[in-house]
């Protein structure tokens, strides 16, 4: 989603595409592994390649390889202090990974791997040693939480228990384990899920879903959420989508299944959503540029797959698209910087993979359709840029790093779009003005790869709310004291209402062009009607394509607590953000 007032400043990293036939929506192959490896980690390192370590081939494997995705190639990446399988791999704050368990027999050693030196070097002692399959968290502070996980039975690398043990800490500062919330966990096949609000939602075989909280290092336990082998998928309004997977009670065989839900930080609810088109265990979910999600291979009631699908949080629907060229469970799926999917692992050779996305255009602010006249627009996918160059929001040109965007509208005419960001995975434009209603073809000019004309709607208005990452409106509101001051108030915090008069001013886009009165916008709070005291063009004037919706909160919106707000503009929704007001 578009972020305001940084939406220019998106992206990280030069990448220089690896030039080949890629369909949108498929899988292409790409390179080869030295080693085949099952029970490994992928890490995508600051420069934009990835590290592969591990894996089991009969026996733990120490050696080390690099993915290069401008050339498409796998190198040496070095060898471990110690083989690993099972094991975690974490990129830290400093560019350095942290790899830390894995195994029978291991004992408690973690080492560091530096991409300057290309080198792995100990750091610290585990608290728990033996960890298999636990999971690992870079959390908001820069520490490690390490949870969950089994001691794997000696010669038998099918076959594991489950123990109880402390989750810990790991400080890259001083290079030390530490244990973590003044109690221990059960879990096998630990999944952990960074949330917007720095907590962590874990899950995995186990009694109970725990949520760590770093502020005060302690664990809650949500009654609910009792399944394994599932995913756990942030998404970009700071929810987060829970799909497939099988719930270990009370069937000792239990099927995979198809259900998918998401779950609320704010609320603390969790609710279904669509269904997976098959039920899956042990499969794979990315989070793609523009807020799809990729779910591709795991395994179903009888055998592993080899398909994908989408999932789209707009619509809560799933929908197919291209197949993997094998079967893999337990592989892993990286999203490179240029917007495509590595796919590594979980079938028995040394094949590799790239999923090349769909291009897609929607809404800036809602990551959805349609478009609307002077509006701001996303387009994603990959292969569209090679750089990543922010423009001057004040004069946008049609031309940044290389490429331009042509428009050409449904009575034929073409223009060139002001392009605010262009990146390999993301462009932001603004809808040119006087572009014709209907259906628009647009096309990028002197793109990397090649890539086909993309179709979206343009219409009159097409409202869309700029959001932060936990979903609260872009906005600020003012509270008139009864001196006649004018008092801010932050609306990432709670807004308390007394009889005090308080203005809440959102950024929105594609509102500019409604009709002449405010009797064809209406906003609610919680489902309820709120009035609307201006729509129009951002009242300074200097960001291009934004707009500006001022509302009141009124006196009867007290005590509703972390509310849905949305507006309807000329019978247009938009999309959904939240506010908490006491």
């Amino acid at each position: 989603m578009l972020r305001l007032p940084l939406f220019i400043f998106l992206g990280s990293g030069l990448f220089a595409l690896n030039v080949v036939a890629q369909t949108p929506g498929t899988f292409v192959p790409t390179g080869s592994m030295a080693t085949p490896r099952i029970d490994y980690r992928a890490t995508l390192l600051n420069d934009g390649r990835v590290l592969i370590t591990g894996g089991y081939d009969g026996q733990g494997l120490a050696g080390a390889e690099l993915y290069d995705p401008s050339s498409g190639t796998f190198t040496s990446g070095g060898t471990m202090t110690s083989p690993r399988y099972g094991h975690t791999a974490t990129l830290l704050n400093d560019g350095r990974v942290l790899i830390a368990g894995g195994s029978y027999g291991r004992g408690p050693s973690a080492e560091l791997y530096d991409p300057s030196t290309g080198t792995f070097t100990p750091t610290g002692s585990m608290v728990t040693a033996d960890q298999y399959l636990h999971s690992a968290t870079l959390l908001g502070n820069g520490k490690v939480l390490i949870s969950g996980g089994g001691f794997q039975v000696p010669n038998s690398p099918q076959s594991y228990r489950v123990v109880p043990a402390p989750p810990e800490l790991y400080d890259p500062v001083t290079g030390t384990f530490t244990p973590a919330g003044g109690g221990k966990l059960t879990i096998l096949g630990s999944l952990a899920t960074l949330l917007n609000n720095g907590k962590v939602l874990l899950g995995g075989y186990q009694s109970g879903t725990p949520l760590y909280d770093p502020a005060g290092d302690s664990f809650t336990f949500l009654p609910f959420l009792f399944l394994a082998g599932h995913t756990a998928t942030s998404l970009t309004n700071g929810t987060v989508l829970i799909a497939g997977g099988w719930s270990p009670v009370p069937d000792d065989d239990p099927p995979a299944v198809g259900t998918a839900q998401i779950y609320n930080p704010s609320l603390g609810s969790l609710r279904s959503t669509g269904s997976l088109l098959e039920g899956r265990v042990g499969h794979s979910a990315t989070l793609l540029p523009g807020g799809l999600v990729l779910v591709a291979g795991g395994e179903d009631s009888s055998h592993v797959l080899a398909s994908a699908e989408l999932y789209d949080r707009a619509t809560g629907t799933f929908t197919h698209t291209g197949a993997m060229s094998m079967s893999r469970i337990r592989h892993t799926a990286t999203l490179l910087g240029d917007g495509r999917v590595l796919i590594l692992g979980g079938a028995p050779d040394t094949t590799a993979e790239l999923y090349v996305p769909l291009v897609r255009v929607a809404s800036a602010a809602s990551l959805t359709g349609p478009l609307a006249l002077e509006s701001l627009g996303s387009l994603f996918g990959s292969g569209l840029a090679n750089k990543t160059e922010s423009a001057d929001p004040l004069s946008p040109p049609t031309t940044l790093g290389g490429i331009s965007l042509r428009v050409r509208d449904s009575s034929g005419a073409t223009s060139l779009a002001p392009l605010l960001y262009v990146s390999p995975s993301q462009i932001n434009f603004e809808v040119p003005m006087g572009t014709a209603l209907g259906s628009v073809a647009l096309e990028v000019l002197n793109a990397p790869s090649e890539l086909s004309k993309v179709e979206a709607q343009v219409n009159l208005v097409a409202p869309g709310l700029f959001a932060s990452e936990d979903n609260t409106p872009v906005a600020y509101a003012v509270r008139l004291e009864p001196s006649g001051k004018q008092t801010a108030l932050s609306v990432r915090n709670t807004i308390v209402l007394d009889d005090r008069p308080v203005s809440l001013v959102l950024y929105a886009t594609g509102v500019r062009n409604l009709p002449a009165d405010l009797a064809d916008i209406r906003c609610t709070v919680g489902g309820t009607s709120v009035p609307v005291e201006y729509a129009g063009p951002e009242r300074s004037g200097w960001l291009t394509g934004v707009d500006q919706i001022n509302i009141r909160l009124t006196p009867d919106l007290k005590g509703f607590g972390v509310s849905n707000l949305m507006v309807m503009v000329d019978g247009t929704l938009s999309n959904t953000v939240s506010v908490d007001i006491r």
